[in-house]
């Protein structure tokens, strides 16, 4: 499934992180240098899920920056040529932001047989 981004005017930057099949995770700066991480899971007809991370001390965003960020996620979910009715997201507000992996331990795969 194509993805597309940064294929509309925005104030905010956005820079794409990863993607994969069904997923795209993006770090976005405002003009007021607020830091969000969006990850868009494009997975249910209709509803697309997306979890926002902010960080602002611990302080949720204002409803003009949820308002902005949110009509630009609108504008990556109708680009993907599916009709989704609603965005289903989750609000995460803290201090700092860390991304990673956590691998699973090699062994315990082989014990599932996986």
């Amino acid at each position: 499934m194509p993805h597309f981004f940064l294929q509309f005017s925005s104030e905010n930057e956005w820079s794409l992180v990863r993607e994969t099949a069904s997923s795209q995770k993006f770090r976005v700066r405002t003009p007021e240098h607020k830091e969000l991480g969006i990850d868009v899971h494009y997975t249910m007809p209709k509803i697309l899920n997306v979890s926002i991370t902010y960080v602002g001390a611990g302080k949720k965003p204002g409803r003009f920056l949820m308002d902005t960020v949110m009509e630009e996620v609108a504008e990556i979910a109708l680009k993907t040529r599916n009709d989704y009715a609603v965005i289903d997201y989750t609000l995460v507000c803290g201090d700092s932001m860390v991304e990673g992996n956590y691998t699973i331990d090699e062994r315990k795969r082989k014990t599932h047989k996986l």
